[in-house]
């Protein structure tokens, strides 16, 4: 099972809404002790904040003007010499992720972005060589104004995303800025990009396989049983990649608080592909609905699994209402195999054992179609003895497409006024399951007489079911 996400998403809405007006961005000064001293007569109004800093854009082309501006707090009881206490300082510090695009012209910019990994490992460095020539810095005013900007020098920044520092004395804020490159825009994308610049046109339409960068979410299987490993794997695609991806595992149907599994890798490199094993817990523990996310700069992707084991419900049901440590059996379970009738009548009764009763407590049936490619015209069709339709296809009854939805594999029906859970996977396939239990625990099935048809012509089908009995204190 994959889930992909692509940068795409991201493009299109920059499309739709053009040049976004500039943002504030603030970073929360920290209480060091040191107090600023300044003119309480000044004119000016100072923030709240040790530093705030606005960007002129939400996202840049090569060749782009990255304006800075904002206000700090000046610090004017610091040496009037010290350089540091009069300036802000700008850098962009680390890529994050730089997209291998082709050009239009089928070209691939290999010179740029297969680098030798000490060329453009900007992350295990504080500070990449390349990335450090656009340094620079911004004298503040008597109130603490500053600006100044930064080209997008195409030497040195390719498309992708990167790390904006800035500093004044001991406070550094950091934001991500996102770099598309204007050789991009030509041909394929110059239609669509006329917002950001309207002199460009083009009708030229873009590849149907175009490698913008993917961030790609796998899973060995979508179902396992208690106890199994699920082998969690991904790759970012179509990127030299400097960053973390996080991973969080939660159940979805637990109904205790449940706090979430994450593992955070560092990825580097191009394409770098990420790997993680979970262990599912042994037995009823372990069944239920489950979602894995991984999340990067680039986005977020999910994808779900469920964990189930038919006989393991089946004893979990039974064990709620019974005392293990006694030695006195607590449970019978009767089977009956390989029906081929089309009318299945069901009567429940008492068992006894040693002295002691058992009432019913579970029903469970599998229709099996022999036949391939005629799952669609075999159904089953549950009914309760008062003639409510609990299982089928029919708009009267209770339960018509699969149970399982996210959060939750059963559904609760009320049957001759009492509450019960239902479970179903579904018409539409070859093995047509479902689970019938009362919602409380410690209670049994009150309707006694159930009716089971199997909706079909002369097609050759095969009705199992079995009813757990259980004893109840």
């Amino acid at each position: 099972m994959q889930v992909k996400i692509s940068i795409i998403s991201i493009f299109a809405i920059m499309m739709i809404s053009g040049t976004v007006a500039p943002s504030m961005v603030s970073g929360q000064f920290t209480d060091s002790g040191l107090v600023p001293d300044y003119d309480p007569g000044s004119d000016c109004i100072f923030p709240d904040d040790k530093l705030t800093y606005t960007l002129n854009q939400d996202s840049y082309v090569l060749n782009d003007e990255l304006v800075i501006s904002g206000q700090v707090i000046p610090e004017l009881n610091a040496n009037k010499y010290n350089l540091k206490a009069q300036k802000v300082y700008l850098s962009i510090v680390k890529v994050k992720s730089i997209f291998i695009t082709p050009f239009t012209n089928g070209t691939t910019q290999d010179i740029w972005y297969n680098l030798p990994e000490e060329e453009v490992n900007a992350s295990m460095n504080a500070q990449n060589s390349k990335l450090s020539t656009l340094d620079t810095t911004a004298n503040i005013d008597e109130c603490g104004y500053f600006e100044n900007s930064i080209k997008l020098h195409p030497i040195v920044i390719k498309n992708g995303y990167y790390d904006l520092e800035i500093s004044y004395m001991d406070t550094k804020l950091q934001t991500q800025i996102f770099v598309f490159d204007d050789d991009l825009q030509k041909g394929c994308y110059a239609t669509s990009w006329s917002a950001m610049s309207p002199s460009r046109t083009g009708t030229e339409q873009c590849p149907e396989e175009f490698p913008l960068p993917q961030l790609i979410l796998e899973l060995d299987k979508e179902k396992y049983l208690p106890g199994e490993k699920v082998k969690i794997s991904g790759q970012i695609k179509n990127a030299v990649f400097f960053d973390d991806v996080e991973i969080t595992l939660q159940s979805q149907t637990s109904t205790e608080e449940s706090p979430a599994v994450s593992k955070t890798i560092v990825l580097f490199g191009v394409e770098p592909t990420f790997n993680w094993l979970y262990y599912i817990d042994d037995g009823a523990s372990g069944i239920g609905t489950y979602s894995v996310s991984a999340d990067t700069h680039l986005g977020t992707v999910t994808s779900v699994f469920t964990v189930d084991d038919e006989s393991i419900l089946t004893d979990y049901a039974a064990q709620q209402s019974t005392d293990e440590t006694s030695s006195t059996p607590k449970k019978i379970i009767d089977k009956y195999n390989r029906i081929t009738v089309s009318e299945i009548p069901i009567s429940l009764g008492e068992k006894t054992s040693e002295e002691q009763v058992l009432v019913p407590r579970v029903i469970q049936g599998s229709l099996f179609t022999a036949a391939r490619g005629d799952e669609s015209s075999i159904n089953i069709q549950v009914s309760s003895s008062s003639g409510h339709c609990v299982i089928g296809q029919n708009a009267d009854c209770s339960v018509n497409d699969s149970t399982r939805k996210p959060g939750s594999i059963y559904q609760l029906v009320q049957i001759d006024g009492e509450n019960y859970k239902v479970r179903y996977n579904g018409a539409d396939v070859r093995l047509e399951k479902f689970t019938i239990l009362p919602e409380k625990s410690n209670t049994e099935i009150n309707t006694k007489d159930w009716h089971v048809s199997i909706l079909k012509d002369d097609q050759p089908t095969r009705f199992y079911y079995k009813v757990s009995y259980v004893f109840l204190e």
